[in-house]
């Protein structure tokens, strides 16, 4: 006789569940409230897309780190890491989900998955994010692909427990596709897993509105700032850069482009990673540090930049920049016009 597969919706309740349920639930909070009025929510949505797509492949038993999603994406051969194995290689894959994670509609879930919808009476009631992870599990269940994970993100924006699309809340929890007989450790661990990626999200949107803030200053007490405010705006979009993706983005020379994020790395806002390669890489210093490529600091960390009147019309100009990469990168794609052979 096949076991009953367990509702995730009505579990035993214990006081480590009730916590971890109220903390899960207030971290992706305060992630989507910066996120709803954050002016770089769209960078963050890009990078955390590309976190998010990571998560899922790994659900499906790849064998793949974050770093290298944001290599392939940035068009870098990252020094030290091995090249992305052909069978995920897909060129579509990540820029289909993207599209579908920027469209305006926020549609029901019941219209977007084709899945069994037979549900108690009082599942309204029951709490919002144990529904999602009983209907991830039936999406799992029914659906063997890479699909259900990446689902999660549209599907707490289209049940409202979140105003706003986050990529990076992806989950993939293989046990949701088996007949466990004790759904308590599985609903813990996701639970956990939505907390750590939503306060991981809220730090990297931190320091993304803090380079914002330090890339208007720069910019402000630059003699002769020439592209450095394009190449910083660049930057948000684009946190892995080279002289050669630099040169072709903002149509200047490869030597010019290599002295412009010199320039950059001198000022703090970037760093290199080069190693022993050929070619120069650089990385957002947050990024750098996350992936390893460069020491955490020790002591007390760097105060963070701080917002000053005076710095209003560089920020304004730098937001002006942003939005006309924002535009270029939706017209072309970044894919679509860099050579990545030797980037």
């Amino acid at each position: 006789m096949p076991t009953p597969l367990p509702d995730l919706t009505e579990p035993v309740w214990t006081a480590k569940l009730a916590s971890a349920l109220e903390r899960a639930a207030g971290s992706i909070g305060r992630l989507d409230a910066r996120v709803s009025v954050s002016s770089v929510a769209s960078p963050w949505q890009r990078r955390a897309s590309w976190t998010g797509y990571t998560t899922a492949l790994r659900a499906q038993g790849a064998e793949i780190d974050e770093i290298d999603i944001f290599g392939r994406e940035c068009t870098i051969n990252l020094p030290g890491r091995p090249r992305i194995p052909t069978n995920l290689n897909d060129p579509d894959a990540l820029p289909s989900w993207q599209r579908n994670l920027t469209g305006s509609d926020a549609r029901y879930w019941r219209d977007e998955l084709a899945i069994a919808t037979d549900l108690p009476e009082d599942w309204n009631r029951r709490p919002a994010l144990l529904r999602a992870l009983e209907i991830t599990a039936r999406h799992a269940r029914a659906d063997g692909s890479i699909a259900p994970w990446l689902a999660v993100p549209a599907l707490l924006r289209s049940m409202r427990i979140t105003q706003t699309v986050l990529p990076c809340l992806v989950i993939g929890d293989r046990a949701l596709r088996l007949s466990s007989r004790d759904a308590q450790p599985i609903i813990l661990r996701n639970l956990r897993s939505l907390t750590d990626h939503a306060a991981e999200g809220l730090v990297r949107l931190q320091a993304i509105e803090d380079d914002r803030l330090r890339a208007a200053e720069a910019v402000s007490n630059a003699h002769r700032p020439g592209k450095l405010i394009k190449l910083l705006a660049l930057l948000q979009f684009v946190p892995v850069l080279s002289p050669r993706l630099v040169g072709q983005q903002l149509s200047i020379t490869i030597s010019g482009a290599g002295k412009l994020l010199a320039r950059a790395a001198d000022m703090g806002i970037l760093v290199e990673v080069s190693g022993r390669q050929a070619w120069r890489t650089y990385m957002a210093r947050d990024i750098a540090i996350a992936f390893g490529f460069v020491k955490r600091p020790i002591g007390r960390p760097l105060a963070p930049p701080r917002y000053v009147a005076n710095l209003e019309p560089a920020l304004a100009d730098f937001d002006r920049e942003m939005d006309e990469v924002d535009s270029m990168l939706a017209r072309l794609g970044i894919d679509a016009s860099v050579d990545t052979a030797n980037a």
